[in-house]
């Protein structure tokens, strides 16, 4: 009879343990579909100069936010250090109880790309 109630005790900490790992992989998961699309940017940014409207829809199309440090600025100079962030929203099953807000900080040289 006791193994019984130990299974049914054991069962409760799986569960729990599979979610947490379920939460740790999809935040790794979106961490790194974050960090991809950053690359992706960076080089748009630096072949283009600005941050055009295909690029935009590109972020949006993968449902994260573009914000640019230092400004709404949209056009640069040849030589400028462009700031970005990249972020997107994530519902975790167990990790906590609301809304987690997952984000990367990278730059790009505009020029430093050369057709």
């Amino acid at each position: 009879m006791s193994y019984k109630l130990g299974l049914l005790l054991s069962l409760a900490f799986l569960m729990s343990i599979l979610l947490l790992s379920g939460d740790l992989l999809n935040v790794n998961i979106v961490k790194n579909s974050l960090d991809s699309l950053a690359t992706t940017v960076s080089y748009r940014i630096s072949r283009d100069g600005r941050i055009s409207e295909y690029t935009r829809k590109l972020v949006s199309s993968y449902k994260a936010t573009l914000t640019v440090e230092g400004g709404s600025a949209t056009s640069f100079r040849i030589g400028d250090t462009v700031i970005y962030y990249l972020s997107k929203d994530y519902d975790p099953f167990l990790l906590k109880k609301e809304t987690m807000h997952i984000g990367v900080k990278r730059s790009a040289v505009v020029g430093y790309y050369k057709d």
